[in-house]
């Protein structure tokens, strides 16, 4: 497998080509129904005074993102509530039924939901945060703002993000609407990406050992945080079954106190917004839809990148956090709370001088489309989550996407913005590379000067869950001599074979946990010693 690090870091940042930048293949509604939400349409979408034109994107209508000092505040609050009261509505924030994370309450500037409801004294409305956050930016501009302009320029809707394995693993590529370019270019399912219907990830088999991790290694092993679907059983991190987290020293672990305050974020929305809970950290239900028993679009998908860390830096720990569900779907404020918390973790780290709570490295294999991306360096939730990660010396990976566009996939795009105090290197945005002895771009990759490097990401290999089955059955048997075609949903034999940059981005990751650990002692976690390392790890690659 292949990792190219782009070296020019000096272009500015990249205008986009006009024509892709409401390019965006629409979810079946299906899925939109399943997470409550919507397609911001540019076409229909109202626009306030003196605000641009959206871009396409994807949201949930009855809640919306603020930093939860301002909800606290209740002259703030009401401000809002007074604007809002002229479209019928009214916002409070989750979790006033107790249910509310304790550890995410510590954090001032986390960006928690603001639930949207209908007034008793209004007449039927529709709940859309668009529409309210479009009121309140005409409310917060002329010469007598009704409510603080510093507030509501840090609103934003709650996006859903993608995890981006192509064919299958953004969910729309399996629900037979098409839009995707290759589906429309004429190669449809036939081109060499996609395999089997559905999923393009088939079974395969593996005929060779674990890659070599030693027992003791005499440091401090690099630490990939991999924010994705969780994980599943595996012999290779000692995973019979269900029953119970990985064992010590297989090199993979988890963070239950990070899950439980995912999930208690994600109670705390009640009956508001349709939410689907991500309960543990296990890869789950593998069958979103139990009347048809297809596998969904993105069961394994968690398992399969900690397989490839394995593979490519055995050395290093991968720590699995659940953030995405099966069929692929992320909700902003879940990936948000969880980039917070291990920022959180890392401080301790650091200040403590604690190294078994350290984090060298975060890995995403998902994103959004902005629908506003001039300014979301400056006033996005995502750049200061990320930004604070990177103060830190934390390494970010993030995949560039897979839908063949120049338009910027975040939090990748971020790779030539600089964010922060710039302490620590940039966001590193990985396209994927074919499989082959040319080290050609993948056709499905997103391309522009905002991706960063470039790693194999097509035809990879790796593990996935042995105890995943589907009802899709071989095309012919013989049983009375015991032989059948290839079964394409039986993945007991521990290894599938799969596309996207998904797969590109954590070996890129793995290739930097390489370089940490020629990079000098990990035991040392001081903040100054990390960034430095970060730089030092970077500059050799």
């Amino acid at each position: 497998m292949v990792v190219r690090f782009v070296r020019d870091e000096t272009s500015e940042v990249a205008v986009e080509d006009a024509s892709t930048l409401n390019e965006l293949p629409s979810p079946p509604r299906q899925l939109l129904d399943r997470h409550g939400a919507r397609v911001l349409d540019p076409a229909t979408a109202v626009v306030a005074a003196g605000q641009p034109v959206p871009r396409t994107t994807v949201y949930r209508p009855g809640v919306f993102l603020i930093p939860q000092k301002y909800l606290r505040d209740q002259e703030t609050l009401a401000a809002i509530n007074g604007v809002l009261a002229r479209i019928g509505l009214y916002c409070e924030p989750a979790g006033r039924d107790g249910k509310e994370s304790s550890r995410a309450r510590q954090f001032e500037e986390l960006p928690v939901r603001a639930l949207l409801h209908v007034r008793e004294d209004s007449d039927p409305v529709v709940v859309d945060c668009w529409k309210a956050l479009q009121l309140l930016r005409a409310a917060a501009s002329g010469e007598r703002p009704e409510v603080d302009p510093d507030v509501v320029a840090r609103m934003s809707p709650e996006h859903l993000l993608f995890t981006t394995p192509v064919f299958g693993g953004v969910p729309w590529e399996t629900s037979g609407l098409g839009g995707t370019p290759w589906e429309t270019s004429g190669f449809g399912a036939g081109s060499s990406y996609g395999r089997t219907r559905g999923a393009n990830r088939i079974p395969v088999t593996l005929a060779a050992a674990p890659p070599y991790r030693s027992q003791k290694p005499g440091h401090r092993r690099p630490v990939i945080a991999v924010l994705d679907t969780g994980i599943g059983p595996h012999p290779w991190f000692g995973l019979a079954d269900r029953s119970g987290p990985p064992p010590a020293g297989t090199g993979l672990t988890v963070a239950p106190d990070i899950q439980a305050a995912i999930l208690q974020a994600e109670l705390a929305t009640g009956n508001t917004v349709h939410t689907q809970l991500l309960t543990d950290y296990w890869d789950a239900p593998t069958t979103g839809q139990p009347l048809i028993g297809d596998i969904d679009t993105d069961t394994g998908h968690g398992l399969f990148i900690a397989g490839i860390i394995r593979q490519a830096c055995p050395e290093a720990d991968t720590l699995a956090i659940r953030v995405v569900h099966s069929d692929g779907v992320a909700y902003e404020a879940d990936v948000l709370l969880a980039l917070h918390l291990l920022a959180d973790r890392v401080r301790d780290a650091q200040a403590n001088n604690r190294p078994e709570h350290m984090v060298d490295i975060v890995s995403l294999s998902l994103g959004y489309y902005e629908e506003n991306p001039a300014d979301i360096a400056y006033t996005g939730q995502f750049g200061t989550a990320i930004a604070e990660l990177l103060g830190l010396g934390v390494l970010v990976v993030a995949a560039a996407g897979n839908d063949a566009t120049t338009r910027r996939f975040y939090p990748a795009a971020f790779a030539d913005q600089p964010l922060g105090g710039g302490c620590g290197p940039r966001v590193i945005s990985v396209g994927a590379l074919n499989p082959d002895v040319t080290t050609s771009k993948a056709l499905f990759s997103n391309e522009g000067p905002w991706v960063r490097c470039w790693a194999t990401g097509a035809g990879v290999v790796s593990t996935y869950p042995t105890d995943v089955r589907g009802t899709a059955a071989a095309d012919h048997e013989v049983p009375d001599h015991g032989r059948s075609s290839f079964d394409p949903d039986d993945f007991s034999a521990g290894f599938a074979v799969w596309d996207g940059t998904s797969f590109a981005a954590p070996l890129a990751a793995a290739e930097l946990g390489k370089a940490l650990l020629q990079s000098g002692d990990l035991a040392t976690v001081d903040r100054d010693t990390v960034v430095k390392r970060a730089w030092t790890a970077l500059g050799s690659l």
